[in-house]
């Protein structure tokens, strides 16, 4: 199955998913409990779209804990992130997602001890497909920081197929 076929499955598969919202707060509560989370600083995350894993809970955990959290946002063909306070405006992108606004504080990549990675599909050794982009497979280039992939077990498939380009996350948690 080419990735394109492979994307147009899994979308088709995450819209019908059932509980997300209780699974997602299952999948936010395992990542609140890891030693990495209590040891971070800086947590870059998404901001969820309607059939992803919602980071809702993660959000506002993280900020309740004091870590700086941040957002991404597109620049051209790459990924930056921004800090990101429950007062911060954001605004809908050309893809539709929400992002900081451009006057927002900078967060150098450096500084992101935790990054949490949305996709369509994943496999269990850390393989994801998302829209096809490719943003945060540049911008997990020669990161440092940990990078957790999230998903609903439902998006687990056998393998995702890469090339030169991919980037493989360190952990990925499903529920």
């Amino acid at each position: 199955m080419s990735k394109e076929e492979l994307r147009a499955r899994y979308i088709a598969i995450r819209k019908e998913i059932d509980d997300k919202y209780s699974r997602s707060e299952e999948i936010c509560k395992e990542i609140v409990s890891l030693e990495e989370f209590s040891k971070a600083n800086t947590i870059a995350l998404y901001i969820s779209l309607k059939d992803e894993v919602s980071t809702d809970y993660l959000i506002r955990e993280s900020l309740l804990r004091g870590k700086m959290v941040a957002f991404p946002r597109v620049h051209g063909e790459q990924l930056r992130f921004y800090k990101y306070n429950l007062s911060d405006k954001l605004e809908k992108s050309r893809f539709g997602v929400y992002e900081p606004l451009e006057s927002s504080i900078y967060i150098d990549k450096n500084r992101i001890d935790l990054i949490i990675v949305p996709g369509i599909c994943f496999d269990k050794s850390g393989n994801r497909l998302g829209f096809g982009k490719g943003y945060y497979d540049r911008y997990l280039k020669n990161m440092r920081g940990l990078s957790i992939g999230i998903c609903f077990k439902e998006q687990i498939v056998d393998l995702v197929e890469t090339d030169e380009n991919d980037v493989r996350i360190k952990r990925l948690i499903y529920k």
